[in-house]
């Protein structure tokens, strides 16, 4: 009986993923892309060159400028705020690694600063190099 429920949700299951019966896969009536809204509006896939800033270097490090508002930081603010986060996210880890039923949430969301700690002096490398 078990495995007669267990076949029939696995067809009533398989049975959402085909076409209605009297549905064909492409339609001939209908366009797969209308057109005129497309062409109509402007847009265009490719970026328009004037638009886009220049994300390629030929220096050791990129410009300042992939930083966005952190552009005029410092490598030193950046670096401490690294070791601070690294810091910070590996004491939350080791209290947060050993499983216990009921763990503090704190130190779960403290463990998510490791990722950050990264992106933190990858920036402060940046800095570096570009004498800032």
């Amino acid at each position: 009986m078990v495995r007669a429920i267990i076949l029939l949700g696995l067809l009533a299951s398989a049975s959402a993923f085909t076409a209605p019966a009297g549905l064909g896969l492409r339609p001939s009536a209908r366009p797969a892309v209308c057109k005129s809204s497309v062409m109509m509006s402007g847009y265009s896939p490719v970026p328009s060159p004037e638009g886009q800033k220049e994300t390629y270097w030929e220096t050791k490090a990129p410009a300042s400028e992939v930083l966005g508002i952190g552009k005029d930081v410092t490598s030193e603010q950046f670096l401490l705020a690294s070791v601070l986060a690294v810091l910070i996210g590996a004491f939350s880890l080791s209290q947060a690694v050993p499983l216990k039923p009921d763990p503090n949430p704190l130190f779960i969301a403290g463990s998510f600063m490791l990722p950050y700690s990264w992106a933190l002096h990858v920036a402060a490398w940046i800095q570096k190099n570009n004498g800032k």
